[in-house]
């Protein structure tokens, strides 16, 4: 039985992972809060960081249907909002820095659907 993970699903399942970390809730005993909205704010931009740095490193070998599914989760959970008593309020207007290396991954999972780069001999 061959037990090696391939990387490609190794980079699928961390980038689904990725798409839904700004998403992420911190329980306490008196309320719930966004991660993004405490001081460890910081730990989902460099998950965010590290995951571009691969998808741009490695060819990712997933389905036509996983990088459709992929990309439109990082172009939407930016417009993603939470609300309480008085307020609603957007994940984009809040954390740039977030939303913005979101929509780069997004782009750069866009840009591995569209141009496949591997190319055949022309002999």
């Amino acid at each position: 039985m061959n037990t090696k993970i391939p990387a490609s699903r190794l980079l699928t399942g961390l980038a689904f992972f990725v798409a839904f970390l700004p998403l992420t809730f911190i329980f306490s005993s008196d309320s719930s809060r966004m991660l993004m909205d405490t001081s460890y704010s910081y730990v989902v931009w460099v998950v965010q960081a590290i995951a571009l740095f691969l998808l741009l490193l490695y060819k990712i070998k997933a389905e036509r249907k996983q990088l459709i599914a992929m990309t439109i989760l990082f172009f939407l959970i930016p417009f993603a909002f939470s609300f309480n008593d008085n307020e609603v309020s957007f994940l984009i207007l809040k954390h740039y820095t977030s939303s913005i290396l979101s929509w780069v991954i997004g782009i750069v999972l866009l840009s591995k659907l569209l141009f496949d780069t591997t190319f055949k001999s022309s002999h």
